[in-house]
């Protein structure tokens, strides 16, 4: 296992001091001067899977990102059940700091279930894809640009999930034909096989790079001078548990940029071709006059 993944699933393991209460590390190394949105994500569900039972698997989310977080100081997890029945469960998280709302979030878990089956057929054919052993590791690839497209905090740290991009303005092969960053996506190592901790990495990598989408028509990236650009919500949907020992190929695309605001989709493939996830958000985008 890497330092950078043992951090990360440090960083994922929250502290429990009450019995709905829980308390995450501060952001570090984020590169901007509030809080990554993925901490946030990967940590109010950290919470909401160890306050559930264990017989109840994550199947979506629905998150808000209300105030930007305050680095290097601890977050407060509250966690509120709002329904429990035989087959599903709702748990509402609220995260904060100074005793001030940072980020909310609804949770839906549901129980094992058979039945008809329906699988999405991949609209990219995985097996023409480049294989991500051989392509360079993310922060390879940026340290090899200049100007960086992103703060160098960010671009030139090792993180915790391995990316091996196959489609961006910064690799050689460009954005994707459907105008989006694509990528294959692994744990940064060997991480124990807890299916609660795979959610809650894949909650915390979701966030990498979707929002950059609906800046690509615009030559831009959250790092570019004179943007505003904050997360305002986010959702994810967990179609089946998924394993982020193996490499899943992570397919994204802008949807719409509207009134000032942005949306962008993303698909999660194994690389069998299973959809194994869906997610979306939308931002808020200003630049200065």
């Amino acid at each position: 296992m890497s330092q950078a993944l043992a951090d990360l699933i440090s960083l994922l393991t929250l502290e429990r001091s009450d019995e709905h209460r829980f308390i995450g590390k501060g952001s570090i190394g984020d590169g901007a001067a509030a809080t990554y949105g993925g901490h946030f994500l990967g940590q109010a569900i950290s919470a909401a899977l160890h306050d559930s039972d264990a017989t109840f698997m994550l199947h979506s989310m629905h998150g808000y990102f209300l105030r930007g977080g305050i680095p290097n100081q601890p977050i407060i997890y509250n966690v509120e059940t709002i329904r429990e029945g035989r087959s599903f469960c709702t748990k509402r998280v609220i995260a904060s700091q100074e005793n001030k709302t940072n980020f909310e979030l609804l949770a839906s878990f549901n129980k094992k279930e058979s039945g008809k089956n329906f699988e999405s057929i991949a609209t990219t054919d995985l097996s023409q894809i480049t294989l991500p052993e051989n392509i360079e590791p993310y922060r390879d690839i940026m340290a090899k640009l200049d100007p960086l497209p992103l703060p160098e905090e960010w671009a030139l740290r090792e993180h915790g999930i391995d990316v091996r991009i196959v489609n961006a303005p910064w690799s050689s092969s460009g954005i994707s034909q459907q105008g989006g960053i694509n990528m294959w996506i692994k744990a940064n190592g060997l991480a124990p096989p807890e299916p609660k901790l795979h959610a809650a990495m894949l909650a915390y990598q979701s966030d990498e790079s979707i929002a950059d989408n609906v800046l690509l028509p615009f030559n831009l990236t959250w790092g570019s001078p004179g943007l505003f650009f904050v997360s305002l919500d986010h959702a994810l949907w967990l179609h089946s548990p998924i394993n982020l020992n193996e490499w899943h190929f992570v397919e994204q695309k802008p949807i719409t940029i509207q009134n000032n605001r942005g949306l962008a989709a993303a698909k999660v493939w194994s690389a069998s071709g299973l959809l194994v996830a869906s997610f979306t958000q939308e931002v808020l985008m200003r630049e200065s006059p």
